[in-house]
């Protein structure tokens, strides 16, 4: 959810970008001349979250409360994206007409490629190495990699993280992109961390109105 909840948020923006047009000319770019997509650094975002909860888990433990504590239960070896897709479509609902297509890791590459190739935003988290190739996109597109896949690099032979995307090619055509590593993935912990700090203040939240919901019943029955 951690994830879902950054995707949701950076899908709502771009979204928005590409209905008004925005998204298309590349507004971010540093030069009237570009060849690559915009690289979009999960990092850099991390970093600038991480720094606010860290502030604001500063001013929650100096009014008096607990420091916030996580707990993770790891379930299995394979992540699951069923939140993902199920966030991207609350965020398209959520900023009007958009239309969203999904897809699965056993859609046919045909059938695949029809339907990224009409897309302003393609997000993927099949975990299947090169699914999407910049022949599948159109000029200009958002392309938000969520997926994570350990391989051998042919020319090391070390293991190395990919992700969904063919990022050298797809990054000459799109207009966005994220990295893998570097991208959705730093954003997963930052988001982790603002969540924590929001379920703490929530549970506070439910406590104080407990407390006082106790002292009117007191009250009223005196």
């Amino acid at each position: 959810m951690a994830a879902a909840s950054f995707i949701t948020t950076l899908v709502s923006r771009l979204l928005r970008s590409a209905q008004s047009g925005r998204l298309h000319q590349r507004p971010f770019h540093l030069s009237a001349v570009r060849n690559e997509a915009v690289i979009i650094s999960g990092r850099k975002l991390a970093e600038q979250i991480k720094q606010e909860v860290r502030q604001e888990v500063e001013e929650w433990v100096a009014s008096g409360n607990k420091r916030p504590h996580l707990s993770v239960v790891l379930v299995g070896e394979n992540p699951a994206s069923q939140s993902y897709v199920l966030n991207k479509t609350r965020a398209a609902a959520s900023v009007g007409d958009a239309t969203v297509t999904i897809s699965h890791r056993y859609t046919p590459k045909e059938e695949l490629k029809k339907h990224t190739a009409l897309a302003d935003i393609v997000i993927s988290a099949a975990g299947i190495p090169n699914l999407i190739t910049a022949d599948m996109i159109k000029e200009g597109a958002a392309v938000i990699d969520v997926g994570i896949n350990r391989i051998q690099d042919p020319i090391t032979a070390k293991p190395k993280l990919v992700g969904d995307v063919d990022f050298e090619g797809v990054k000459k055509k799109a207009g966005y992109i994220t990295p893998v590593p570097g991208g959705v993935g730093p954003m997963t912990v930052a988001m982790l961390m603002k969540n924590t700090i929001i379920a703490a203040k929530k549970v506070l939240r439910l406590e104080e109105r407990e407390v006082l919901k106790s002292k009117e019943l007191g009250v009223a029955s005196n």
